[in-house]
């Protein structure tokens, strides 16, 4: 056989391949295009309005759930209306929470916990505790809301700095504080392609392949960078990510509370940099006036009566359903109090 004959046949085969998994693919519940983009407002990242996807986590499928977004891009069960007796719960991946089912997420939990009261859920992955303070805005501003529940991740202050990679509009600048504007940019070309193909969204989202780390491991191995003594986030810095997140919240009338999420076990360098963080940040909120919960105790007094974690599992730190639950109670407690 000739070699271009050869290399033909290797060709359609590795496209008849291709095809066939992408077909397959299809048919499993693989992670589909968010569409994410800045489609409510130009510094708030959403999906599109009333968008369908699906989410699932690793190669295995875990936890699959089909998602709708409502009418501001938020995964919620119901589309928002202007009510000033709503309460927006704000926060990310750990208010949106799409590896549970809706009735297991904080938002509806509270609502229950509250009789049935109306609770909105604006959350999002990647967001840090600026990006929750333009939330709040939007909401006051277009719904009306005045009451306001931040879930606060331990990483939230150090994720507002430039390049963390977990922010999604203006950042604070490492060195000067200063506010710095910033847009993620849209998908186009092969990434854009990648949003729609099965098989990519398995191979980047499900195993989590990353060709720039691909690439890193195949070339000559270089001595690790030394790990900092100090954490890069000065305090002078982390008063002044907090500041803007505080100065720049909505004045309703209502104190915002803060759920601020426990170190459920971690023990590293940078999460004790982050609950140094935490401690600053619950003094000024309650300096300002808010109501602050730390969490790591409702959910310490949980392990220890019932010897489980509050964790969706080995592979995923967010909270599962009976985290959610032990969140919303707190949440609703501190809500009942004058």
């Amino acid at each position: 056989m000739r070699p271009v004959s050869t290399a033909l046949h290797l060709l359609l085969g590795a496209a008849l391949t291709l095809a066939g998994l992408e077909v397959a693919l299809r048919l499993l519940p693989v992670s589909s295009a968010t569409m994410v983009d800045y489609h409510i407002a130009p510094d708030i990242l959403t999906y599109p309005p009333h968008h369908d996807f699906t989410v699932a986590t690793g190669w295995d499928l875990k936890n699959a759930q089909h998602l709708r977004s409502n009418n501001l891009g938020f995964v919620d069960t119901q589309d928002f209306v202007a009510n000033p007796a709503a309460i927006a719960v704000i926060g990310d991946s750990f208010v949106e929470a799409n590896m549970l089912p809706p009735q297991a997420r904080i938002g509806p939990a509270l609502s229950r916990a509250l009789g049935g009261a109306p609770v909105y859920s604006m959350g999002g992955p990647g967001a840090s505790v600026l990006d929750y303070a333009a939330r709040a805005r939007l909401a006051a501003n277009t719904l009306a809301i005045r009451r306001f529940v931040f879930v606060i991740e331990l990483g939230d202050v150090r994720q507002a700095l430039c390049g963390s990679g977990n922010h999604q509009g203006p950042c604070i600048h490492p060195a000067t504080g200063a506010l710095e504007p910033f847009r993620h940019p849209s998908a186009s070309g092969l990434k854009s392609w990648a949003r729609h193909s099965a098989l990519a969204q398995y191979l980047f989202s499900q195993l989590q392949i990353d060709p720039f780390t691909l690439m890193h491991a195949l070339m000559p191995a270089s001595a690790a960078p030394a790990q900092a003594a100090a954490d890069p986030v000065s305090p002078a810095v982390a008063r002044w990510i907090i500041a803007r997140f505080l100065d720049t919240l909505p004045r309703t009338g209502q104190p915002p509370l803060l759920l601020i999420d426990g170190p459920r076990g971690r023990s590293s360098q940078e999460v004790r940099w982050n609950l140094a963080h935490m401690a600053l940040l619950r003094q000024m909120a309650e300096a300002a006036g808010a109501h602050v919960v730390d969490l790591a105790p409702h959910f310490e007094r949980w392990r220890s009566r019932h010897g489980l974690s509050v964790e969706v599992g080995p592979y995923d730190a967010h909270w599962n359903a009976a985290g959610h639950q032990i969140a919303a109670d707190a949440a609703a407690d501190a809500l009942r109090r004058p």
